[in-house]
């Protein structure tokens, strides 16, 4: 049940938030209903893990869009470019923060970092995907 974890009814983390980060039950600390309740731990493993896949991901895009640009040597591939380099270092920050920043691993954070984690994975799959033709 959700009045277990973090985000039930009443109160600013619901009835079983009891303002711990993982170390007591009811900490909020838990994503999911009933069987599928996963640790917030857990899911912001994966949230590196995918975090990662997106900086290989943005690095095969970057390998791509530079050589357009020596090849063409146009504004539009330039652009390409800059907005891989700029996203990659959004990444490289946004994943290393997970990594060594504790305070940033607050309950309920796994969750929305997964999902958006997981539509940037499936988004440059995509453009790489439409770059390879």
């Amino acid at each position: 049940m959700l009045s277990e974890g973090y985000g039930g009814s009443g109160g600013a983390g619901g009835p079983g938030y009891h303002g711990q980060n993982a170390t007591g039950s009811g900490g909020g600390n838990g994503t999911g209903i009933g069987v599928f309740q996963v640790d917030n731990s857990q899911l912001i493993t994966v949230d590196i893990l995918l975090g990662m896949a997106n900086i290989c991901l943005l690095l095969i895009l970057l390998y791509m869009y530079i050589g357009s640009y020596r090849k063409f040597k146009s504004q539009f591939t330039f652009g390409l470019v800059a907005f891989a380099f700029l996203l990659l270092i959004q990444n490289v920050l946004f994943t290393g923060f997970l990594l060594v920043n504790e305070g940033f691993k607050g309950p309920g954070m796994g969750g929305p970092i997964f999902f958006l984690n997981m539509i940037e994975f499936f988004a440059l799959s995509v453009l790489i995907g439409v770059t390879k033709e």
